[in-house]
């Protein structure tokens, strides 16, 4: 009996007997969940799974093909007394039209663009509304310090939103949606919520169609939890936490192309020095915990990482269910790559901190690193570029840096609006860069390329 063992677990771990009652009596509306049978939703024309493909023994469809997506980045300031008193951004996301060599798009999917549509409506009266608000509340707390004569120690309020896309292929968008918020205190706090949604139907998906068994799924993260973590990192009631918001769907979860990663944000499960603490479930792990049409993921991926905290991915496709955590980062002048716990790179680096890393999975178990990242200095000048590296079981061998980025320009003269383009790398033999210094009427120049035999852009 799962009760059972789960008393035993708390007693194993020094929990309150009270503790462990609560734990169970939290459990039991799960058997009511699970009761409820969740029809699988119906898949898009666009996708036929691959005949006799095995389950948990090789998490891949060959036959997964990825589409196209593109970010439109508000950005906005606020001035208060000649000085900025809060910066905000928010992204919008969009699927491509569809008229690449092999990439999927709006055409596609349309219900998926339509429910991207109004989740980017949402966020953008959200955004508009934390708006008028924070600014003034910026502006009172500014104009306080500089009354008591602190007025330079003010940095100004932040609101910098983004979304990671973990996962974009004909069966699923995954992406973390994630905040960054600063409002005068000793530290800003850093939040992430995972949206799912089913690619073919638009619909955004509930834990319980990925997972059936929450009771088996609540057992499951909290021993990989203490598996994972030293001790002593949790708060007491680390299990009653997991528990409740499996219960109610509230975890942070999203689905990789290798498995599923929960989010615990800081304060959740443990203080705010432990940071945001994440666990992965694999596909090949434990294949009998998944709802059978979401535990394959495409041959060929490319998956956007945080800066922290570290990312599991899989290096080869061998069936072992094995994960490896991978992590780029910058700090100051120095670029680093952590893979599996051991830095395998630090290099010097002439980018600012703000990097976007993206790591890429081939077909044929090779994998690669794109970091594109902004830089500014007197010898060359301003602009963007892109480092990339091979991934092998132990090391990071960088191969080259390219003048090229994600991130394009565009000319917005007199439309009083303010925004940056972003391209989305989801395809490894199809992906979007610009080459920032080529500039026609104000606008970068783009590109469509994949990856070639060393793992740089290929061209033609």
């Amino acid at each position: 009996m799962l009760y059972e063992r789960e008393v035993n677990l708390l007693m194993k771990h020094k929990k309150l007997l009270g503790v462990a009652f609560a734990l169970c009596t939290m459990l039991a509306p799960l058997r009511v969940a699970q009761a409820e049978e969740v029809a699988p939703a119906g898949a898009s024309a666009d996708y036929e799974p691959t005949e006799g493909a095995p389950l948990g023994t090789l998490a891949v469809d060959p036959s997964l093909r990825s589409f196209g997506l593109y970010k439109k980045v508000q950005e906005y300031e606020a001035m208060g007394e000649g000085k900025v008193v809060l910066r905000q951004s928010w992204p919008e996301l969009y699927l491509a039209d569809g008229d690449g060599r092999s990439m999927l798009g709006s055409k596609n999917f349309p219900k998926l663009a339509a429910a991207l549509e109004s989740y980017n409506n949402s966020a953008r009266a959200e955004a508009l509304r934390l708006q008028d608000q924070m600014r003034e509340e910026a502006l009172r707390d500014y104009t306080e310090r500089k009354k008591n004569g602190y007025g330079d120690s003010f940095n100004g309020y932040a609101y910098e939103n983004d979304l990671i896309i973990k996962r974009a292929d004909a069966l699923v968008l995954s992406f973390l949606d994630s905040t960054y918020t600063y409002t005068g205190g000793a530290h800003g706090g850093q939040m992430y919520r995972g949206v799912n949604f089913d690619a073919s139907t638009g619909e955004r998906l509930s834990l319980y169609q990925v997972f059936p068994d929450g009771e088996q799924l609540v057992e499951v993260l909290i021993a990989k939890l203490y598996e994972e973590n030293r001790q002593g990192t949790f708060f007491d009631s680390m299990e009653a936490t997991v528990a409740d918001q499996v219960i109610h769907d509230k975890v942070s979860w999203v689905i990789e192309p290798r498995g599923v990663t929960f989010y615990f944000n800081q304060y959740e499960i443990a203080a705010y020095a432990s940071g945001t603490i994440t666990t992965t479930i694999g596909f090949d792990e434990r294949p009998g915990m998944f709802n059978p049409k979401y535990k394959l993921g495409p041959a060929s991926y490319c998956e956007e990482l945080t800066t922290y905290p570290p990312d599991n991915v899989c290096l080869y496709d061998d069936g072992s269910g094995k994960l490896d955590t991978l992590m780029a980062y910058a700090d100051g002048s120095q670029l680093t790559i952590v893979l599996n716990g051991k830095k395998v790179y630090n290099g010097a680096f002439i980018g600012n901190n703000q990097i976007r890393p993206v790591f890429v999975h081939t077909g044929d178990n090779k994998n690669f690193l794109y970091v594109d990242y902004g830089y500014a200095s007197p010898q060359m000048g301003v602009g963007r570029q892109m480092d990339v590296f091979a991934i092998d079981a132990d090391r990071a061998t960088f191969i080259k840096t390219v003048p090229y980025s994600f991130r394009r320009t565009i000319d917005l003269t007199n439309t009083g609006e303010h925004w940056i383009g972003q391209w989305v790398m989801t395809d490894p033999y199809e992906f979007n860069i610009d080459e920032p210094h080529f500039s026609a009427n104000g606008e970068s120049k783009t590109h469509t390329v994949q990856i070639g035999d060393q793992g740089a852009p290929a061209f033609g």
